[in-house]
C-alpha cells in the first residue's frame, strides 16, 4: 500500500465519538486546525447505556449538540426514582447550567449529532479512516498514519489525542495499554429498548432505578419520546444465560423483579436484546509528550453509576480548552496534559469507587437499606441522592459519616435485627469508607497502589496488533 502523502494539523484526533468530538469542538472554534480520523461511517452503534443526567446534558450544550439532540424529540427525565423493598424515593435533579433534565438517547442517533455540532464548530471529521500508528520523532507524538479507501496517509500534529474506546489502538501505540490500577466487575448489563407503556405519566419523566436481590434494573425514558430503555445490571454470570436463552431467560429474569415487570407491562416493539460482562474498571496513564487519552482510552469505569458519557464528554471539552494556548510550545502543552489527567483524575475517582462497590452483586443488606432510606427524611422532591448521579456533589458528601451512622442506629433498632451480622458488615465497610476518604483527600497522581473498592482479577485484554502488522499477515492470492 503506497503512502499517498502528509499534510500538518494542530491536532489530530483518533475516535470522532463523545470525548472526541468534545476535545475538538473548543479547539475548531478557536481557530485551529484539527481533524477527526473514525473507522466507522455515521450513523453507527456503539453499545452503551445511553444515558446522561443534567450535569451531561449541560455538556451537549456546551458543544452545541444540544439543538440537534431536542429535534430527536428525546423524553426529558427531571426526576430519579429509586424503589428498593418498602423504599421509595423520587427527588427531582438540580439544576446545571440551566438544564433540569436528562435525555437518553441510543448512540446510532447521538454521536451523529455530535458530529455535526463538531463540523459546525470548524473541525475536519474523517469517516472510514483508520487509525495505524503514531508517528514519532525524538521519544515525542508527532502525528498519525492511517488508512482510508485503500491508501496510507500520514498527518503531522503537534498533539495526538486517543479518544478511541476501551480497546484503544492509541493507547496500544502509545506504550499506555496496561492500566496502572483497576478492578473486576462482577457484573455484567443486559438491555433492550421498547415503546413505555407510562407515556403520558409522571414515569415517563424518572429515571427509574429498582433493587431487590443482587440485580439492579434501570428504567430510562428515551429517544423519541415514547420509548424506555430498560437496563438489568446482573450478576455476570447471567449474561451468557441472557445471551443463550434469549426472551425466555428476559422474561423470567423480569418477573423475578415485581415492580420492573408492573412498570413494563404491555410494552411493545421491543428492540433486540444486547449485553455484555467485560465490564473491567481501570484508569490508563494518560498524558505524555504530544499525546493524550480521552473518555474510554483512558479511564473507565462501571456503568451502572451512569457516569461515562459525561465524563467523555467533560474532560474531552476539558482537554481541548487546557491545550489550545500552549500547542506551540512543546513543554507547556506537555505541562497542561499532565495537570489536565491530574484533574481528570480527582475528578472522577470519587464515582471509580463507588461504580466498584456497586458492582459487587450482592442483594442490598439492611444496613444499605436504612442508609437509603434516610434520604426520604426531607420528603419527597428535592435533590439530595440524585446528587451522586449529577455529580453536583461528591459520593463521600452525600453519603456522609453523620448519614452512614444514623442508617446504622435504625438497622441495629430495626425488629428482628441480625444486630451481629450489621456489625461485621460495618466492620468491613469501615476500612474502605477510610481509605477512599484518605485517598480523595491525600492519594497522588496516578496513584499505583490498592484501595480497598478494587476487586483483583481483572483485565482487559491483550493489546490489538498494529494494524500494519495486521495487514502483513493477511495471506495473499497465489499467483
Amino acid at each position: 500500500m503506497t503512502l499517498t502523502g502528509a499534510e500538518d494539523a494542530d491536532v489530530v484526533i483518533v475516535g470522532a465519538r463523545l470525548a472526541g468530538t468534545a476535545t475538538a469542538v473548543p479547539l475548531a472554534r478557536a481557530g485551529r486546525k484539527v481533524i477527526l480520523l473514525d473507522r466507522t461511517s455515521f450513523p453507527s452503534d456503539q453499545l452503551s447505556t445511553h444515558v446522561l443526567v443534567p450535569s451531561g446534558v449541560s455538556e451537549l450544550q456546551r458543544m452545541g449538540a444540544l439543538p440537534h439532540i431536542l429535534k430527536l424529540g428525546p423524553a426529558q427525565a427531571r426526576y430519579l426514582g429509586v424503589t428498593v423493598g418498602d423504599i421509595r424515593l423520587r427527588e427531582r435533579f438540580a439544576t446545571v447550567d440551566g438544564i433540569d433534565y436528562g435525555v437518553c438517547v441510543p448512540r446510532y442517533d447521538q454521536d451523529v449529532c455530535l458530529v455535526t455540532a463538531c463540523r459546525e464548530a470548524g473541525a475536519d471529521v474523517r469517516e472510514k479512516s483508520v487509525f495505524e500508528d503514531v508517528l514519532w520523532e525524538n521519544g515525542r507524538a508527532v502525528g498519525v498514519r492511517y488508512r482510508h479507501n485503500g491508501r496510507k496517509y500520514e498527518i503531522r500534529a503537534r498533539l495526538v489525542v486517543g479518544a478511541d474506546g476501551r480497546q484503544s489502538r492509541t493507547a496500544a501505540a502509545v506504550g499506555a495499554w496496561t492500566p496502572y490500577r483497576g478492578s473486576k466487575n462482577g457484573r455484567g448489563f443486559a438491555f433492550r429498548y421498547m415503546d413505555d407503556p407510562a407515556l403520558d405519566t409522571i414515569h415517563h419523566e424518572i429515571y427509574g432505578i429498582y433493587r431487590s436481590g443482587p440485580r439492579i434494573v434501570l428504567t430510562l425514558p428515551s429517544s423519541p419520546r415514547g420509548r424506555l430503555l430498560v437496563v438489568f445490571m446482573t450478576p455476570a454470570d447471567d449474561i451468557p444465560r441472557f445471551q443463550q436463552g434469549g426472551e425466555r431467560f428476559w422474561q423470567e429474569a423480569v418477573a423475578e423483579e415485581p415492580e420492573v415487570a408492573e412498570r413494563i407491562s404491555g410494552a411493545q416493539n421491543v428492540s433486540q436484546l444486547r449485553s455484555t460482562r467485560k465490564l473491567a474498571s481501570y484508569y490508563r496513564r494518560s498524558s505524555g509528550p504530544g499525546w493524550a487519552l480521552a473518555g474510554d482510552s483512558g479511564h473507565f469505569k462501571d456503568p451502572v453509576a451512569g457516569q461515562g458519557q459525561r465524563d467523555a464528554l467533560r474532560h474531552g471539552r476539558l482537554l481541548g480548552e487546557a491545550v489550545n494556548a500552549v500547542l506551540d510550545d512543546p513543554a507547556a502543552l506537555d505541562r497542561a496534559l499532565c495537570a489536565w489527567e491530574k484533574n481528570r483524575d480527582d475528578d472522577t475517582r470519587s464515582s471509580y469507587h463507588w461504580g466498584n462497590r456497586e458492582s459487587r452483586p450482592d442483594a442490598p443488606s439492611a444496613l444499605i437499606r436504612e442508609v437509603l432510606r434516610t434520604f426520604g427524611d426531607r420528603g419527597e422532591g428535592r435533590p439530595d441522592f440524585s446528587d451522586t448521579f449529577n455529580r453536583t456533589r461528591k459520593v463521600e458528601h452525600v453519603i456522609g459519616p453523620s448519614r452512614m451512622v444514623r442508617g446504622l442506629v435504625r438497622a441495629l433498632a430495626a425488629p428482628g435485627a441480625d444486630r451481629r451480622g450489621i456489625l461485621r458488615e460495618v466492620a468491613g465497610e469501615i476500612p474502605t469508607e477510610l481509605a477512599i476518604r484518605w485517598e480523595t483527600r491525600f492519594g497522588g497522581f496516578r496513584y499505583d497502589g490498592w484501595a480497598p473498592s478494587e476487586r483483583p482479577g481483572w483485565s482487559v485484554g491483550e493489546p490489538p496488533r498494529p494494524r500494519t502488522a495486521e495487514a502483513e499477515a493477511v495471506p495473499q492470492p497465489a499467483p
